[in-house]
């Protein structure tokens, strides 16, 4: 497993991690769902942790001795790169699109007017940025495995 790879696997664990967290703590555990989230947070909290003592000490050998990128990292990266940014432009212009719409047509229920309010938009954009940085890793993850 070379180093980009196992930087992809610790990033993707932070990024799910936080993720969860985030979920978890402003929007609650889900009614429907036996109430489970005190061993949640535990194995999430867990997952955190780990990924991010892997990624210091990833970040550590690094600069000690640096790899370089072959073609084949460039490419992979490349492709996550492209992943992420089309997911993140898509998921942007839809929060934009929800905007003018509910704008356009007034606030027809209070469903309708607490997605404009500024608070839930910045959570569903952190949201979003999150889930960009995941599919990005997820990305490289999979061509790496591929070409195994």
């Amino acid at each position: 497993m070379s180093k980009q790879e196992l930087y992809a696997w610790t990033s993707l664990g932070m990024s799910v991690s936080i993720l969860v967290f985030y979920i978890l703590i402003f929007f609650g555990w889900p009614q429907g769902l036996p109430d489970y989230s005190s061993q949640a947070v535990k194995i999430f909290f867990n997952v955190f942790w780990v990924a991010l003592i892997g990624e210091i000490i990833l970040d550590a050998s690094e600069s000690k001795k640096r790899v370089d990128k072959d073609e084949r990292d460039l490419m992979i990266e490349g492709r996550g790169f492209r992943n992420s940014y089309n997911f993140l432009s898509f998921a942007i212009a839809i929060v934009i699109l929800n905007l003018l719409i509910t704008n356009i047509f007034g606030e027809l229920s209070a469903f309708h007017s607490s997605l404009t309010k500024t608070g839930f938009i910045i959570h569903i954009l952190f949201i979003v940025l999150l889930l960009s940085g995941i599919i990005k890793r997820s990305t490289q993850l999979y061509y790496y495995r591929r070409d195994d």
